[in-house]
């Protein structure tokens, strides 16, 4: 089951946070040129840091893109239509 905690209207915005499983997940496009959709695991203290505001979501997004390296920037997820 999964449960959208907070985020997003598709025409809108660009980022979401959900649970499932006990688990958080941040969709959002991570490109700035091509729409690059990703879904990726957050702590529940990221999820707390995104809902915090702009700040705490560039800080989460930085750390994740880190993390990732180039993977960062291949899509692995796609908005339902």
């Amino acid at each position: 089951m999964e449960t959208k905690l907070f985020g997003l209207d598709w025409d809108k915005d660009a980022l979401e946070v959900v649970e499932r499983d006990g688990r958080f997940f941040m969709r959002y496009d991570a490109s700035a040129h091509a729409t690059v959709w990703r879904e990726d695991e957050i702590t529940a203290e990221d999820a707390q840091k995104i809902a915090s505001g702009r700040g705490g979501t560039y800080e989460v997004i930085i750390a994740l893109q880190r993390r990732l390296g180039l993977a960062a920037y291949e899509s692995n997820w796609s908005p339902p239509s």
